[in-house]
């Protein structure tokens, strides 16, 4: 993108005044829903409803036609069906319009008529230079101006994580997920049939923005591999890019071309040349979250030699089987820190020291549970640590004691505790607070430690 591109693109998520054309007074309706996630929100611009004969909507006056509103409009929400979308799409870009989110869908993914119609969108977009959102697509959202310029009204923890996602449904599932794992979030972007923007285009917007530290991505498919390639290559050289690519079989190429007219494409060749690129890939919904979360608050390890510490070993076996086969290593422990746990627990001790660290019941209590994962964290042999405990009505949660061994050491600590979403709420927020991410399983928490490891392998490469 170019410098002028760059800076549209930061007045569409930044606008000064918002036009929600085709507002109702029915909650059935997306109209209505764009106005209610932007009062929600907490959007401090002028909102403008469009409707030709209603006076009012939430309280908000309604203009009768974008004609009508008295400044030039920064951005356009366009919630009406298609035909009429291509219509005010081309009054928007006479009235010098130069940013718009189309949500209806049935374009080029329907047939030969809603090709015709994508097609007509282009040209206006080339003629006026107006970025188009979409169409068929959940909208937008900058957490950092108070933007929810979608039709989910709900209000959302503040971070450094963005979000691009071709599908409405999946975007909204990797939304929730990341408010149930406390992770905050930035700028959410539903690119829908991405007819004028591409993802590789809100990749490279994505590259400069100062409130964005991990970009996360769910992917279908798109016509430009190449360029989407090379652009997340580039953007992975300054910030973190995790994709959740789908595209395993040919019935999930003839979904994807339905939903958001794309073709899934080969699963293996986008997985081996993002891999080339240092662009990390995520499995699933969770996975993805799981990556996102350690990249946005730990700082990256200086290898690839993970210390676990546990006093119940399940939880350390089932991580370290997530990371089979994924050039993770584990080393044993050094001698120094054999004598720092003899110290702590005792000669005669019933448990073989070595790594994964299992001290059974003599580490459950959280003093001494503070005391050995700081004699871990200072080993020389590793470069990260995972923590593991299973969290218990009559003990108390090892929380402060992780967060001061971890101010003692700098190197990364993700933490597991074995819970509810509801469970670990408070000791979540917390130690995240602290830069140490915290999850609910295992599995999650390999996942992380693997996205910590990788990206730090492949940034050491590319540059």
């Amino acid at each position: 993108m170019t410098e002028k591109d760059i800076e549209a693109m930061q007045k569409l998520f930044n606008p000064g005044n918002v036009a929600v054309i085709g507002a109702t007074a029915s909650s059935e309706r997306v109209g209505y829903n764009l106005l209610d996630s932007l009062i929600e929100g907490g959007y401090k611009g002028k909102i403008y409803p469009v409707h030709p004969s209603l006076k009012e909507i939430l309280g908000i006056p309604v203009y009768p036609s974008i004609r009508d509103i008295p400044d030039r409009v920064d951005l356009a929400l366009v919630a009406l069906n298609r035909r009429d979308t291509v219509e005010v799409l081309e009054r928007c870009g006479k009235l010098g319009v130069k940013g718009a989110v189309s949500l209806a869908g049935g374009f080029r993914e329907t047939g030969e008529e809603g090709r015709a119609l994508e097609k007509r969108i282009v040209e206006i977009a080339e003629k006026y230079a107006l970025k188009i959102v979409g169409p068929n697509t959940l909208g937008i959202m900058n957490l950092e101006a108070n933007l929810n310029a979608s039709f989910y009204p709900v209000r959302l923890k503040k971070g450094n994580v963005s979000l691009i996602s071709q599908s409405g449904g999946i975007g909204f599932s990797i939304i929730q997920k990341c408010q149930d794992e406390g992770v905050g979030l930035n700028k959410f972007i539903g690119a829908g049939n991405r007819t004028v923007l591409e993802i590789a285009d809100y990749l490279e917007f994505l590259a400069g923005d100062a409130g964005t530290r991990v970009i996360g991505v769910f992917l279908e498919g798109v016509e430009n591999a190449r360029r989407l390639v090379r652009a997340a290559g580039r953007v992975t050289r300054k910030k973190p890019v995790v994709i959740y690519k789908v595209g395993h079989s040919d019935d999930v190429n003839k979904a994807t071309l339905t939903h958001t007219g794309s073709m899934a494409g080969s699963y293996k060749l986008f997985r081996d040349i993002f891999k080339q690129h240092g662009v990390l890939l995520a499995g699933s919904v969770a996975e993805l979250v799981a990556a996102c979360k350690a990249l946005s608050l730990c700082q990256l390890p200086a290898g690839g030699r993970l210390g676990l510490y546990t006093y119940t070993a399940g939880p350390a076996i089932v991580a370290l089987d997530g990371l089979a086969g994924r050039e993770i290593s584990i080393p044993e422990l050094s001698p120094g820190t054999v004598r720092k746990i003899k110290a702590i627990l005792g000669e005669d001790l019933p448990v073989i020291l070595k790594n994964p660290i299992d001290t059974g019941g003599l580490g459950t209590r959280s003093g001494t549970y503070g005391l050995l994962v700081e004699a871990a964290l200072n080993d020389p042999n590793f470069d990260l640590l995972a923590t593991f405990c299973c969290p218990h009505k009559n003990w108390r949660n090892p929380t402060s004691e992780l967060i001061e061994a971890y101010k003692k050491s700098g190197k990364p600590l993700l933490s597991c505790y074995i819970s509810t979403v509801k469970g670990v709420e408070a000791d979540r927020e917390i130690l995240q607070q602290a830069g140490i991410p915290l999850y609910k399983s295992p599995e999650e928490t390999a996942w992380g430690i693997a996205a910590l490891v990788h990206y730090s392998r492949g940034v050491e490469c590319l540059s």
